[in-house]
């Protein structure tokens, strides 16, 4: 298990960031931190409900541009970030990575960069989406490295379960680590958050990989 202590941990500083790029949702690039990603598969909120919602995140950011102080941060999740966690752990589509096979191609996927692109940490994978904490080694956009995480699964899993099309919604969500304590606290959710959606034992694959040092 990887230790992370404050030699390790380099905190958000807008000052530091490289240019991002945005699409639904704006993603900031700072070398050297750690990221709290969530992923889901297509299905998990149908069309129209993921329309409205982003029309709805889009109105509320014209209005709140960035930088966002921890008002701003608090009012985002509330508003929207909290909602989609409630809908996704409330197993809405198909889960297919309530199956053990999909589970363990997805982990495959996870591991494979790990200590050579980025640092893979703590990970959940629940039914329908993936929360992970991830510390790229690599310079680089985020969404370089999730690209062939997301690629190579989507293929094995859709070949696996005689599927075909999209399997993951196009974005994901990630979050840049402001503080150790912070860290702590995604681990926890990372953690508890198969409780927190009632899942049985074999209904979801949870590894921590990273102890907090302070």
């Amino acid at each position: 298990m990887l230790s992370i202590g404050p030699k390790d941990f380099v905190p958000f500083d807008w000052n530091a960031v490289a240019p991002g790029y945005q699409r639904n949702l704006p993603h900031i690039t700072q070398p050297g931190v750690i990221y709290f990603i969530t992923f889901r598969l297509a299905d998990a909120v149908p069309a129209p409900v993921a329309a409205r919602w982003g029309q709805e995140r889009d109105a509320w950011m014209q209005s709140h541009p960035k930088p966002w102080g921890e008002q701003e941060e608090t009012e985002f999740r509330r508003l929207f970030t909290l909602r989609m966690e409630r809908w996704m752990d409330a197993g809405h589509g198909s889960c297919l990575l309530r199956q053990p096979m999909h589970r363990e191609e997805m982990q495959r996927c996870l591991l494979h960069g790990d200590a050579v692109h980025y640092d893979l940490g703590d990970f959940v994978i629940m039914p329908n989406h993936v929360h992970l904490l991830l510390k790229p080694t690599c310079p680089g956009q985020l969404q370089t490295l999730l690209r062939p995480i997301k690629g190579v699964s989507a293929r094995n899993i859709n070949q696996a379960s005689g599927s075909s099309g999209a399997l993951w919604q196009g974005e994901s969500f990630d979050h840049i680590m402001r503080s150790l304590d912070q860290l702590e606290r995604v681990q926890e959710y990372i953690r508890h958050n198969p409780v927190k959606a009632g899942l049985k034992p074999d209904e979801f694959t949870y590894v921590q990989r990273w102890q907090v040092m302070k």
